[in-house]
């Protein structure tokens, strides 16, 4: 007894330890956030206010765990529950109910304008907490809306279960209680397990956060009691074994239509008088009542078949109608079709005065009428229905269930229809108080309710025979002459090809070796011969004075460096297809691109592409690159500003520099084994032009040159 005693102290010691640090954690997180929403309540006024963009920190305990599909948790503090989406980033999934959590994020608009809703970027968990008990709810209860936001218990008779066609990833149950309805939604997986249609009749408990559901893009869609699946389902009195142990369908005449659609399953019985879109018949009763019974799958029954059907009933305001429903043979006897009437399309959609109105007297009546084949079901998009034209009235014939009714028909047949007349028009739904007819339609029953009168008209065969002959003579005319012309124009366009492809070619291969001799024979021969001049001269001083030869030697070096890297340039050159550019700008960048890792880079060149040839164009890249390569490489440049303009057949441009500068007058030159300056002198002399260098040490370098466009 002692022992129990002393380990109840130590565990409320302990809980209340757990407790003071989440609370000193929670007040060290306000301090660190002033600014943030600190409690549910508030939170849940930001988002009533709609503030987007407000950062939240909060401490709760997560009464309804993370569910796929949904991505959010209900939390609830001392103030209130609200539930928070959780984000890519925060551990959402890994959440249970009574983990006490500290959460922290900000508020968001929702999809395409709708309501702010809070998401959360981080949730650490503190500790495992106790959660408080659902509260015992009616339908009258949350009408008052006195629960929302709150964990329930609800109590209620499973009236149907259904995956949403629209995201088959959710479900939802129909659950009455006494003769209100109230609507809980689930995460499903679309197994077979998992759509709880098995609880239909059952008597159940649920447990789950009653709270608006927001799913894009059903913004408006209300409150339902979100539960997790069958873990929050307890069954109080289980569902008959046998489907079809319901009451049958006998609604009162002065029953009204939310009276009618808030019934659990029923069933009728009845002789199937018509089947289309393969999951929708309409059933005739043993009293002659009709009744229109959506399957929930795709496995009608055949025509003139006695079935008993069970679903969940629902009204057009005509007419008693099943949805979602199963169905199997029955041995009801009911009373022969009558033989089909005679009508006209303008008796079905007229008034008799000239004014469009639904015959609706003839819905479930067997009719037969006439008329010419406008279209057939398109084997692609078959959805079984032939267009048929009757006094100007297109009337959609269904053969659907009978695709074999069509054998022989084709378009522009004059046939003879018999048939069920088919009104379909929608379920009544609170919001509107008169359905409308939603499709209109003469459903065929048998192969002989088609009936070819007659075939379409052709031309006789002296007429066809005529026609063919001469279009054949015109269009063998025609063939020969454009063949005739086809090979001329061929040959001749062959041979201009030919010609200017050879032409264009030698100009280009005569162009590139001369200019390649130029470079050749100005960049390396001149500085291989001075190379080697250098070299005899070491080899000749080398005993008398070292240290000139020595000198002479570090120039041969130089020198030889010079040759390496103008042979990089000239082999970089022939792989460059800087000339290509539109731009002149465009075509300095893309030369200079590889050499200013790092320097800024101004171009400012006012001259048009065309205005220059291959050869200038090139030229003057070649001397741009070396004057970049000179600033960047010996002048420590971080800036270069290249600029040139265009003023009658003289060409000016510029290339300076932020670098440390030098003197012109006294720099490295050919003796030392620099060879830049001196290559640029001698390319402005081919052209006729002048170059001038603005430099001192310290202050950067701009060179200025200016050449005659004219030279080739």
């Amino acid at each position: 007894m002692k022992i129990t005693l002393k380990c109840s102290r130590v565990k409320r010691l302990l809980s209340a330890g757990v407790v003071l640090f989440a609370s000193l954690f929670s007040v060290f997180a306000e301090t660190g956030n002033q600014n943030a929403i600190s409690s549910v309540a508030a939170l849940t006024e930001a988002l009533r206010e709609d503030r987007n963009g407000m950062p939240f920190d909060i401490t709760a305990t997560i009464i309804q765990p993370y569910t796929k599909n949904m991505y959010r948790c209900a939390v609830q503090d001392a103030t209130g529950a609200i539930m928070i989406e959780m984000s890519e980033t925060s551990p959402g999934n890994r959440l249970s109910k009574g983990d006490h959590v500290h959460i922290r994020g900000s508020t968001k608009s929702g999809f395409r304008g709708h309501s702010c809703y809070a998401i959360a970027k981080t949730a650490d968990v503190l500790f495992q907490a106790s959660i408080p008990p659902p509260v015992e709810v009616d339908a009258a209860d949350l009408a008052k809306g006195l629960f929302d936001n709150k964990l329930v218990r609800f109590k209620g008779t499973v009236v149907d279960a259904f995956l949403d066609d629209i995201d088959p990833l959710w479900g939802f149950l129909i659950l009455r209680s006494g003769r209100e309805s109230i609507y809980a939604c689930f995460a499903s997986s679309q197994s077979a397990h998992d759509d709880m249609n098995d609880l239909i009749g059952a008597e159940i408990a649920i447990t789950g956060f009653y709270s608006e559901l927001i799913t894009e893009p059903r913004f408006h869609s209300g409150r339902f009691i979100l539960i997790s699946g069958r873990d929050a389902v307890s069954v109080i009195r289980p569902a008959p074994t046998d489907p079809f142990d319901v009451p049958a369908l006998t609604a009162k005449q002065h029953d009204s239509a939310a009276v009618i659609n808030s019934m659990a399953r029923r069933r009728m019985t009845g002789r199937v008088i018509a089947v289309w879109h393969g999951d929708r018949l309409l059933l005739r009763t043993a009293e002659g009542n009709l009744a229109r019974v959506d399957l929930a799958e795709r496995r009608p029954p055949s025509y003139g078949m006695c079935i008993e059907a069970a679903g969940k009933p629902e009204t057009d305001l005509y007419r008693l109608n099943l949805s979602r429903a199963i169905w199997r043979t029955n041995s009801v006897a009911v009373a022969a079709e009558p033989p089909p009437v005679d009508v006209t399309a303008r008796r079905l959609l007229n008034d008799g005065g000239g004014r469009p109105a639904v015959q609706i007297r003839y819905h479930g009546k067997a009719v037969r009428l006439k008329g010419v084949v406008r279209s057939l079901p398109s084997p692609e998009y078959s959805d079984g229905r032939l267009s048929l034209d009757c006094d100007r009235y297109i009337i959609p014939i269904d053969v659907s269930a009978c695709p074999q009714a069509l054998a022989g028909v084709e378009i522009g047949c004059v046939i003879e229809v018999a048939g069920i007349c088919l009104f379909e028009m929608e379920n009544w739904r609170p919001n509107e108080p008169f359905p409308r007819v939603d499709d209109f339609a003469v459903v065929v029953r048998t192969p002989d309710d088609v009936r070819i009168l007659s075939r379409p008209p052709w031309l006789t065969t002296g007429r066809l025979l005529s026609v063919i002959g001469t279009l054949l003579a015109a269009l063998a005319g025609v063939f020969v002459w454009n063949r005739q012309l086809n090979r001329v124009a061929e040959r001749r366009g062959r041979e201009l090809t030919e010609e200017t492809v050879a032409r264009v070619t030698a100009d280009l291969k005569v162009g590139e070796r001369t200019r390649l001799a130029i470079e050749l024979h100005d960049a390396l021969s001149q500085n291989l011969t001075g190379a080697a001049l250098e070299i005899e001269t070491t080899d000749v001083l080398i005993d008398d004075d070292p240290s000139k030869a020595h000198r002479h030697l570090k120039i041969a070096s130089k020198t030889v460096k010079s040759c390496r890297e103008e042979l990089r340039n000239c082999l970089w050159d022939l792989r460059n297809d800087a000339l290509e550019e539109k731009t002149m700008d465009s075509a300095i960048r893309r030369t200079l691109a590889q050499f200013i890792d790092g320097t800024e880079l101004v171009v400012r060149f006012n001259v048009p592409r065309e205005r220059l040839s291959d050869g200038t164009a090139h030229a003057l890249l070649r001397m741009i690159r070396e004057l970049v390569q000179n600033a960047i490489r010996h002048g420590h440049a971080n800036t270069v500003k290249i600029a040139g303009s265009l003023e009658a057949e003289q060409l000016l441009f510029s290339v300076q520099d932020n670098g440390c500068g030098f003197d012109p007058d006294d720099h490295p030159g050919i003796m030392q084994g620099h060879f830049g300056l001196q290559g640029i002198r001698e390319r402005v002399m081919r052209f006729g032009g002048k170059i001038e260098i603005a430099s001192a040490p310290g202050k950067g370098t701009k060179v200025t040159i200016s050449i005659q466009t004219t030279h080739r």
